[in-house]
């Protein structure tokens, strides 16, 4: 057993290390240092109490080897005149191994391997490129990420994988060799060309198009139609047919029909990355014989044989380039299909195994309570089940199964009843005048739970198709989000420990989502509400401290309106002060807040019709900006917006003008925001008095009633971190009003694209040079 002098008798964890080690081939002095650099951190004792030793010793080995690529690289610059080949020297060097191979002998996740660095680096004081390289590795892992789950959603759009028999066992073959090729061939020419496409997602989404329509195209040479989804628009309308012409794929492309599996990515974008970079990465290819085919037109790649051949050379390639302590083999990350679904593997995840308590019928606590001539509505609502069923199976079909619907619908089913009995017992011991009858009849009581509790079961069934993630069961019932959204807060009151933490925070962000936009669609009802008001309650309306004021200003609001707008407000609250927070802007929160409050409430909400609250909030800052001659661009809000974890492009750039018309955020600021905001920034010049503060007061939760004759405590909201929101003072201070400027400064002009693009910010120019590993160290 290799050990090293310093370190001892050889321990349990000893033993581990120099196995992990032996099984990278390390040298003597590698091991040591690192074991010393170990023993070192962990004096006090504090490392080996953890039964996680093998993570700080690959976090050892890990630096030891980018010292001596550094140390290497250096002496190789130094030595560039030399006649000595200084890329097979590298080859043959201790950190000539790629990272996946390091965590793998380790066995050590990758993810954990980024977090442990991290603290590696300030426990051991490494110098500041270790954690650089580590910052970079995990910006480039999580963009592969990003385009990995693009590819596999493409790759299922255009090609079917055969039934498993007999008879398609070469079709079957065909499809996981065109999976692993598709993957590997992006890889390869990502690769080859310069750094911006491996650091800028965009980029990398573009090179996939790219190379998916190569595949695709190539495909479709070889004549399997039991590889090819014949419903895929971009296929050729002959294709299939005895008569049809091979020779007219020589130039077919099926750009322009992939290029919208890949949401937002603009095809122009797409044809310049294949004209300018795309076609000379595969000239090279071709000239290198890595690709062996019709390099004149670029086909013929997976043809006749040439399929395992240019996949096996790609390989072969592509292992080289990661032969490096800086790199992690992202073939990894593409698991190969599963050629059919293992016998009985459990359909619902383990963590969620509880909810098998939950009835499978109505519970005879709410049928034993019904008189004998109002038994027919449980039949009524057996009928419901049984439509609202085959309409989720019709809206589901193109992204699932008929069992893998008809599983979800039957875990949503189990918990309507197991809530629809919890709600309604809770509603007859607050109510004992009402019936139960009358609570069964509420339709929208019951499509809105039904609603919800199918959003929970695809949820806890882990459907992770993004055409089937909320708002999709507004879609598919027709519901409006407003509706919706009340039936979320009494769900979460009444789940008494059934659900857990990861589904009580999915019904907070499909709730956030409702009050921050969906609610404001034209077709909400909450405007036909709102047609009765003169003005879309303020904040001070919806939360009155006092009892008289309360009582009063209740009085004017629909059953359920105030319960709305009151968690709207703590929304826009937050998000206003983590905005506020990043732009060092929070002196001023209390003028900022004032003029988003008046742009939600004039005109009964105009400014919020068809828009989402984000917009109102950007302006608002800007407009402080403009208003106390602080420099405060777009570009500069934006870049802070960016780092939200809500944060969508499509809030800046597709914003509401009116007559079915979108523009960037700048567009609808000039054109509609201060036309409508011009006289309250008048007469914020002159406004001197400040008013009381406006607060989501701590008291004790008060009983209103909802449309659906409901009853609900107004307590404010809570976010999954835990924190509650308080709603800061309305009225701007009088401190700064000598610093506002005059109206006609606040629009931004002359508004033209180019000017619209530089607020917006304008993308880098791209680096010609590839990406070199440890670059400023050198």
């Amino acid at each position: 057993m290799d050990t090293c002098r310093e370190g001892g008798a050889a321990d349990t964890s000893n033993s581990s290390f120099t196995a992990s080690c032996n099984l990278l081939d390390l040298d003597q002095e590698i091991k040591c240092k690192a074991l010393a650099v170990f023993r070192k951190s962990n004096a006090g004792g504090g490392l080996a109490k953890k039964r996680d030793v093998q993570e700080w010793l690959c976090c050892a080995v890990y630096c030891e080897l980018q010292r001596v690529k550094i140390k290497d690289m250096l002496d190789a610059k130094h030595r560039a005149d030399e006649t000595k080949n200084v890329a097979e020297n590298a080859r043959t060097s201790c950190w000539n191994l790629s990272l996946t191979k390091l965590l793998t002998a380790f066995k050590v996740n990758i993810c954990r391997f980024m977090r442990r660095m991290k603290q590696w680096n300030m426990m051991a004081k490494s110098e500041m490129v270790f954690q650089q390289e580590i910052d970079d590795l995990q910006r480039r892992l999580s963009i592969t990420l990003i385009i990995r789950n693009y590819y596999q959603c493409a790759f299922d759009r255009l090609f079917l994988l055969p039934e498993e028999d007999t008879e398609n066992t070469e079709s079957r073959s065909l499809y996981q060799s065109l999976y692993e090729f598709g993957w590997v061939l992006f890889l390869t020419i990502r690769n080859e060309l310069p750094g911006f496409a491996t650091s800028n997602l965009v980029n990398g989404c573009q090179l996939l198009i790219c190379t998916l329509d190569l595949l695709y195209v190539n495909a479709l040479e070889v004549g399997n139609p039991d590889v090819i989804n014949m419903s895929f628009k971009g296929l050729p309308s002959t294709w299939g047919n005895d008569d049809f012409d091979d020779t007219l794929l020589l130039k077919y492309s099926a750009l322009k029909d992939i290029c919208p599996l890949i949401p937002e990515l603009p095809i122009k974008g797409v044809q310049v990355m294949q004209k300018a970079f795309f076609h000379k990465a595969l000239v090279v290819l071709f000239l290198d014989q890595n690709l062996l085919g019709n390099d004149t037109f670029m086909r013929e790649i997976v043809k006749e044989g040439l399929l395992d051949v240019n996949l096996g050379t790609l390989n072969r390639n592509y292992t080289k380039h990661v032969s490096d302590i800086s790199e992690i083999d992202e073939r990894v990350l593409l698991c190969r299909k599963k050629a059919s679904p293992a016998i009985n593997q459990p359909k619902t995840p383990s963590r969620y195994k509880h909810l098998h308590i939950l009835p499978n019928a109505m519970p005879s606590e709410i049928t034993e309570t019904l008189d004998a001539e109002d038994v027919d509505v449980i039949s009524s609502l057996g009928k419901r089940l049984c439509v609202m069923a085959r309409v989720f199976a019709k809206s589901s079909r193109d992204f699932l199964s008929t069992e893998e619907a008809d599983e979800c619908f039957t875990m949503s089913c189990r918990l309507y009843y197991h809530f629809l009995q919890k709600i309604t017992s809770s509603e007859l011991k607050l109510k004992p005048h009402l019936k139960m009858v009358q609570l069964l009849k509420n339709i929208t009581l019951h499509s809105t739970l039904i609603a919800c509790s199918l959003e929970l079961a695809m949820h806890i069934q882990e459907v992770r198709v993004k055409e089937l993630k909320f708002p999709f069961i507004l879609k598919c019932y027709a519901l409006d989000a407003y509706e919706f959204q009340k039936i979320l807060e009494l769900v979460v009151r009444h789940n008494t420990g059934l659900l857990g933490r990861d589904l009580i925070k999915h019904l907070n962000a499909v709730e956030i989502e409702c009050l921050g936009s969906l609610i404001f669609r034209n077709d909400s009802l909450l405007w036909k509400i709102l047609s009765t008001q003169r003005c879309l309650p303020s904040c001070n309306e919806v939360q009155a401290k006092d009892k008289e004021n309360a009582a009063r200003s209740r009085a004017e609001l629909r059953p359920g309106l105030s319960i709305c707008l009151r968690k709207f407000y703590s929304l826009a609250n937050l998000r206003l002060i983590n905005l506020c927070q990043r732009l060092d802007l929070m002196q001023y929160f209390s003028n900022i807040w004032y003029i988003a409050e008046h742009s939600f409430t004039q005109h009964c909400g105009y400014l919020l019709k068809q828009r989402e609250l984000d917009q109102l909030l950007i302006c608002a800052i800007h407009l402080h900006g403009r208003l106390t001659r602080k420099h405060l661009s777009f570009h500069q809000i934006l870049l802070h917006y960016r780092c939200q974890p809500h944060a969508r492009s499509q809030v800046y750039r597709l914003v509401c003008l009116g007559n079915f018309r979108c523009g960037n955020i700048i567009e609808f600021y000039n054109k509609i925001y201060i036309k409508r905001m011009l006289k309250f920034a008048q007469g914020l010049r002159k406004a001197t008095v400040t008013v009381p503060r406006s607060v989501l007061h701590e008291k004790p939760p008060q009983s209103n009633q909802i449309s659906f004759n409901i009853s609900v405590s107004t307590n404010k909201l809570r976010y999954p971190s835990g924190t509650s929101i308080k709603i800061f003072k309305t009225k701007p201070d009088s401190g700064v009003q000598e610093t506002l400027v005059e109206p006609d400064q606040l629009i931004i002009t002359p508004l033209k694209r180019t000017n619209s693009a530089k607020e917006l910010g304008p993308l880098p120019s791209p680096n010609i040079f590839k990406r070199q590993c440890i670059q400023s160290a050198i």
